[in-house]
């Protein structure tokens, strides 16, 4: 049987290499591809493409993105098109002209637009997509992927890439994958630029590696910078310099796909069968397993914050740092934590205090079924690093945590293991293991009991997302404004409910609004200090010397992230 499937992967490598040397004529072509993106502090990426192009051919053009790895779709329009909710492809091109629109793939994304006329068209396209820019060990990276050509590969590429802030040489590295060209920065831009085009169907990677840690992300990758580069280079050295001849590169591409071929095939059944054995749903099929569905009271009341962290990185939310800030408006609404928020001297920036209550904290603790060791070491931590009068300001947590990062880092591990040590004991999760030819392979097993709860905080989002875009839904909100604040801080969605506020009553932050709960004034002295553990956890972290310019590879670039191919049809 294994000789078998291994036989026919082989019988479709050769076919494809048979396919791929037969010639294709091109009616449709693409002179030039203009690439910005702009990175917001959050990491989410604001990605604009403009395209000259020559069509004869086909009703509509499409780009994929592969919502994969914390990936998420936010916004996408085209210029001069009019959106249209479901989107049909058997219509024809006179139907389609003039519109755009989505098409949902399991994890891939179609964005895709009508062709009105043939000949010389120009299109403008914007979509955001979120947590393009993730945490890594001991920096911070985007590496995405721009081919959303696919086989309509353009003859002249050009990518610019900014920032919040203007990038420095000093913290900044640079590469670029998959064609020949350059890659340097240009008044704290990248800027790159193909030479002599780009091959279809292949991955177009720019690597950036910032060591300053710049922005804000909310997904964390456990690898180092080095050992990313690595991956990204393992294929080829960078610079593309010398040849191999071509028949010894087929026979070894030959054998290297049909490894990976049959690597593939044994990486799908054995993630099928963990699926037949109760395996945690990934994000994307839980969330279109809930679409539509809605959970409006707090979804987990029967114990603390941190046993569901586990399930909310499965959906790529409930992040080291939204947890510290979620703990900061806990506590405050506790009156375990007083916020004063107070101009410097020259007036131009503002300093927060904190004032804990150390007391109070243990009454609390002695008084209480549910004890969360991460928010006890949490809690130490903050106080550790508060004066004789248990006082902390935002500054002084900077500095507090640039000499204390070994001690964040491994706080920010307890949290998962915590989480995944109550759920198993309280029967949300089952350790499970896969026979695999000769192999064992443990993974994590999910129970009725565990979808549920699953479901509900999936169904969670699902309202606050409802509410961002339609804030008359708010009728349908069980949970007071305070301790929603909370939740939604754990999803990454304070700033929609604090925006909301602002808008229905302006004046809250300067005047006591009877009913609203008083930390919100203190909502923005406690987001600074939370940035602040990171700012400080970052400069505590490993040094670093930058490099950042210089030629592209034609070769490498695996594991980058993003594009998925295009075309027209």
């Amino acid at each position: 049987m294994k000789n078998s499937w291994i036989g026919w992967m082989l019988v479709l490598v050769f076919s494809s290499m048979m396919v791929s040397g037969t010639v294709h004529a091109q009616e449709n072509e693409m002179t030039e591809m203009r690439v910005s993106v702009e990175l917001l502090e959050n990491g989410t990426g604001i990605i604009t493409e403009e395209r000259d192009m020559i069509l004869d051919s086909g009703t509509e053009l499409y780009i994929v993105i592969n919502e994969e790895d914390g990936l998420e779709l936010l916004d996408f329009q085209v210029d001069g098109l009019r959106e249209v909710d479901d989107w049909d492809s058997d219509l024809s091109r006179e139907e389609k002209a003039g519109t755009y629109g989505m098409i949902q793939d399991g994890d891939s994304i179609e964005l895709v637009w009508g062709i009105s006329e043939y000949g010389e068209q120009s299109y403008t396209l914007s979509y955001a997509v979120a947590n393009v820019v993730r945490q890594l060990n001991d920096g911070q990276a985007l590496f995405w992927d721009f081919n959303t050509f696919g086989e309509l590969e353009p003859e002249n590429l050009v990518i610019e890439i900014s920032g919040p802030q203007p990038f420095s040489e000093e913290d900044t590295r640079l590469y670029g994958f998959g064609y020949e060209g350059q890659v340097d920065l240009v008044d704290g831009v990248l800027r790159s630029t193909s030479e002599g085009g780009v091959e279809a169907d292949r991955p177009v990677a720019i690597l950036m590696q910032f060591m300053n840690d710049p922005f804000i992300p909310s997904y964390y990758v456990d690898e180092t910078l080095e050992e990313q580069v690595e991956r990204a280079e393992a294929e080829t050295s960078r610079g593309g310099e010398g040849s191999i001849d071509s028949s010894i590169l087929a026979t070894a591409l030959a054998f290297l796909v049909a490894g990976f071929l049959a690597f593939i095939f044994a990486l799908f059944n054995i993630d099928a069968r963990k699926k037949e054995q109760g395996k945690v749903p990934s994000a994307s099929i839980q969330r279109k397993r809930n679409k539509g569905l809605m959970f409006t009271a707090i979804p987990y009341k029967d114990g603390e914050l941190t046993d569901i962290a586990f399930f909310l990185q499965q959906l790529h939310k409930g992040t080291y740092e939204q947890y510290i800030f979620a703990y900061l408006l806990k506590w405050s609404k506790e009156k375990l934590v007083s916020i004063k928020t107070e101009a410097d001297e020259s007036g131009d920036a503002e300093t927060t205090v904190l004032t804990f209550a150390p007391h109070t904290f243990r009454k609390k603790r002695e008084n209480s079924l549910n004890t969360s060791h991460f928010e006890l070491e949490l809690w130490e931590l903050f106080v550790a690093a508060s004066d004789d009068k248990n006082q902390l300001t935002n500054e002084e947590m900077t500095r507090w945590a640039e000499k204390n990062g070994k001690g964040l880092q491994a706080l920010q591990q307890s949290l998962m293991d915590e989480s995944q040590a109550v759920l198993i004991k309280e029967g949300y999760l089952k350790e499970k293991t896969l026979k695999f030819m000769t192999m064992k392979l443990p993974f994590m097993g999910i129970t009725k009991k565990g979808q549920k709860l699953y479901d509900r905080l999936t169904q969670f989002e699902n309202h606050i997302n409802a509410l961002k875009k339609d804030p008359s839904l708010s009728y349908r909100q069980l949970i007071e404004e305070k301790d929603f604040l909370i939740w939604a801080s754990l999803y990454g969605k304070e700033e929609d409910v604090i925006s909301q506020l602002e808008e229905v009553v302006p004046e809250w932050q300067t005047q006591q609004i009877e009913g609203l709960p008083y930390f919100y004034t203190g909502y923005y002295g406690l987001h600074m200090m939370s940035t602040s553990v990171h700012t400080g956890l970052s400069n505590g972290g490993y040094t670093h010397t930058g490099g950042t310019g210089g030629p592209t590879s034609i070769g490498g670039g695996g594991g980058a992230i993003g594009g998925g191919g295009g075309g027209v049809r």
